[in-house]
């Protein structure tokens, strides 16, 4: 018998998604829609405002935020980072309750990650579910705290051997930010 080297390949990288799947799509596309329709904005675009800071914790150590609000809904894009070797981006529709100093809120999001490692490139596509409050301290500033119950709907590990499904458990991360609203 004669050894012939291997010419097996890699596994090719794929997307592994948690099971079951119909779930997880049910949720991303609730999410892309209740976007889509923040997006979409009110009928009366005068009656926005456009909001923006930076937010420490959650999907990130350190981000920066813009948030379109109008009536008791708000549309909130974050871009931030963990250490400068991953880029993470999140889009979160919240709907805010009560028209007080502080107005609690709870939304649905996605979460968005590309890190770099040592083994490669990994994404992640995560959704959030966010509870928390808006606290506002003077006339156009705020600070807000949350709670965000992320889960992972699929990801590409950097190790292309490694098949592992995500957890399927929610996991809490809290955040913290400050908001401005520029003056009109």
């Amino acid at each position: 018998m004669i050894d012939r080297p291997s010419s097996r390949r890699a596994a090719p990288r794929r997307l592994v998604r948690t099971k079951p799947r119909r779930l997880a799509t049910a949720f991303a596309t609730a999410c892309l829609a209740g976007a889509g329709l923040a997006a979409a904005g009110p009928l009366a675009p005068a009656a926005g405002q456009y909001r923006f800071g930076i937010s420490v914790g959650g999907a990130s150590a350190v981000a920066v935020l813009a948030e379109y609000r109008w009536d008791h809904q708000g549309l909130e894009l974050q871009l931030g980072t963990w250490g400068f070797r991953e880029a993470s981006l999140t889009l979160t529709a919240k709907q805010y309750f009560g028209s007080h100093a502080v107005e609690p809120f709870v939304g649905a999001g996605l979460w968005g990650i590309l890190a770099r490692t040592e083994e490669g490139t990994g994404v992640g596509l995560i959704a959030r579910l966010p509870a928390g409050f808006d606290a506002r301290f003077s006339g156009n500033h705020w600070l807000g705290a949350a709670v965000y119950l992320n889960r992972a709907l699929a990801l590409r590990r950097p190790d292309p051997e490694d098949l592992r499904p995500p957890r399927k458990a929610f996991i809490p991360l809290p955040e913290f930010s400050y908001r401005w609203k520029p003056s009109e």
